[in-house]
This record gives structure tokens, C-alpha cells and sequence, in this order.
């Protein structure tokens, strides 16, 4: 499957995240903390590794190290342990959606390519359903020392270096005006190039890892990215930053990748998606695309609907 294979006419639509009521948010709060001291030990582990781990390849070419699966595995298993009742989808173990109210959607590395490179931008990316929608998501940046949080309904935070601050989008700016051009915006390969070709003049940043591209949106870094095939679990996390950091995140195709749907597959199960300071901006990027590719945006309405 390919990105375009899902770039047909159906409209963007916003990621939905979880309504949890005051009992279940008081697990969230609890699985928040059973994972900030789990993230702690996985970053002092994980970011002495970096630069210096043997590469294998998957089917599809993509690189993987054993930090990749045992980091996965830990994670999986730990956070199962602590939450009995709590099912997990995974890049490494288990893709497939279960029947639980809760579920856990983890990347144990997101830009591989970087860790493996030793280049800093690379993070786990850790989200918690609710029936499905995200109520909770974390991303891990290890080698930037830093931890981004967002709880449904409470705003998005950053930790460095002891101290937390809340995060906030950045203002929009006109994608297409010339004094735009110093501003990053944060894409995948392919989306660079349709985003040029359609008249963007953001500052092409391709960083590499999707989840902490969605942290540096809620961050106010850029007003933008968009990644043309990340997976859930590239942007569980992340969307909820970007939602609760007061930002945009909308997905297109015929099946969204959130809520997830038990029993479903999502290994290879991809759909462009795109945040934004403001759902403007986020609708321009993939109306953008569509041109690009011969898709009428038309068709879709006005963004938000």
C-alpha cells in the first residue's frame, strides 16, 4: 500500500480524541506517572546507544536495531504488566488492534535512520487510547533531553532539564507569501516536493521522525507538517500534543487511522496527515497534495467539516 492508494476524494478529517469521564481520568493520571518513570529508564538506556547500533532490514527496506525490539518489547510488556487490562499496538509487536476499552500505541523509535546515524532527532512515542481515541501521549526525546506530554481536556507540557512549561502553536502564517520563507515546515520527503510544486514556501525541513515533528508543531517551532504515509503510531502521540497545544490535526482517506477499530490491522495501514497552527493551515497543506496528484480538493468543502 502506498500513501496515494488512500489519497482519494474523501475529505480531511480532524483526529478524534477521547472524552474520559472524572474515574477514568484518574487512571489516565495514574498511567501517566507508571510511564514517565518507565521513560526515565528507557532514555537513560537508550540515549548512550545512539550512533552505535547494528542495522538489520525489514521486508519493506526499512531499517530496525535490537534497541528498536527490545525497547518495544519493554515498553509493551511493562506498561501490560502495570494495567492488566490494557491492550497494546505496536511498530514491533503486535499491529493488530485489541478488544480493549484501553490500549497502549507505541513507536519504541521513531527516525531509526537517525538513531542509527547518531543524528539527535529520533523519540518513543507513547500514546494511550480510550475506546480507541487517544487520552494520552507522550514522546520521549532522548538525545534532546526533553518529554512532551498532553492529557486530553489539560493542555500540552515540555520537560527539560527539571522544569515544565506548557506548550502553545505557534501564530499561523501565509503559506504562500515569499516573507514565509524563513519558516520551517516540517515534512516527509514526498511531501516537500508536492508542497513546492504547489506553491508552499515554507523553509522544507525533512527531519526525519514524524512523532517528534508533531511535538515541535505543538512546540511552536513550525506552523506546520505533514507526513504523506505515517502509521498510528507515528501520530497517536503527537496528535494529542498538537490538539491540546491548540493546533490541528487532520488525517485523509476513506478509513481514518484513529479511533482505532479493534481486530483491524495497521501494519500497513497509512494516511496522510497534517498539523497545523490552525486547521487552515493543516487543510492548505493536503488540498496542496491533492493538486499535486490530480486529486479535486474541491470536493471536499470547507475544512473543519
Amino acid at each position: 500500500m502506498t500513501a496515494s492508494d488512500d489519497v482519494r476524494d474523501a475529505p480531511p478529517q480532524p483526529v478524534r480524541l477521547g472524552r474520559p469521564d472524572a474515574a477514568a481520568g484518574a487512571d489516565i493520571h495514574r498511567a501517566r506517572r507508571v510511564l514517565d518513570v518507565l521513560l526515565d529508564e528507557v532514555r537513560a538506556d537508550l540515549a548512550p546507544r545512539a550512533g552505535d547500533a547494528s542495522v538489520t532490514f525489514k521486508a519493506d527496506g526499512t531499517p530496525v536495531t535490537p534497541f528498536d525490539r527490545a525497547t518495544d518489547e519493554r515498553i509493551v510488556n511493562a506498561l501490560v504488566d502495570a494495567f492488566p487490562t490494557h491492550g497494546a499496538v505496536s511498530e514491533e509487536t503486535t499491529q493488530v488492534a485489541p478488544g480493549t476499552d484501553w490500549t497502549w500505541v507505541l513507536d519504541p523509535i521513531d527516525g531509526t535512520s537517525n538513531f542509527i546515524a547518531g543524528v539527535p532527532y529520533w523519540c518513543v512515542s507513547v500514546a494511550l487510547c480510550l475506546e480507541g481515541a487517544p487520552v494520552l501521549g507522550v514522546v520521549e526525546a532522548p538525545s534532546l533531553a526533553r518529554r512532551f506530554t498532553a492529557v486530553v481536556g489539560e493542555g500540552a507540557q515540555e520537560a527539560h532539564d527539571g522544569r515544565t512549561q506548557p506548550m502553545r502553536v505557534t501564530e499561523p502564517v501565509p503559506l504562500r507569501d515569499p516573507a514565509s520563507s524563513h519558516v520551517p515546515g516540517l515534512y516527509s520527503g514526498g511531501a516537500a516536493r508536492d508542497l513546492t510544486r504547489d506553491g508552499i514556501r515554507l523553509n522544507a525541513r525533512i527531519m526525519g521522525a514524524s512523532a517528534l515533528d508533531l511535538a515541535m508543531v505543538a512546540r511552536g517551532v513550525a506552523p506546520l507538517s505533514l507526513a504523506l504515509a505515517p502509521h498510528v503510531w507515528d501520530i497517536a502521540a503527537g496528535a494529542i500534543l498538537v490538539t491540546e497545544a491548540g493546533g490541528t490535526v487532520l488525517g485523509w482517506g476513506d478509513a481514518s487511522l484513529l479511533p482505532l477499530v479493534p481486530g483491524d490491522d495497521y501494519a500497513d495501514r497509512v494516511r496522510p496527515t497534517a498539523a497545523g497552527a490552525d486547521g487552515a493551515t493543516a487543510h492548505e497543506a493536503l488540498a496542496a497534495v491533492a493538486r499535486t496528484r490530480g486529486v479535486d480538493p474541491q470536493a471536499w468543502g470547507p475544512w473543519g467539516e
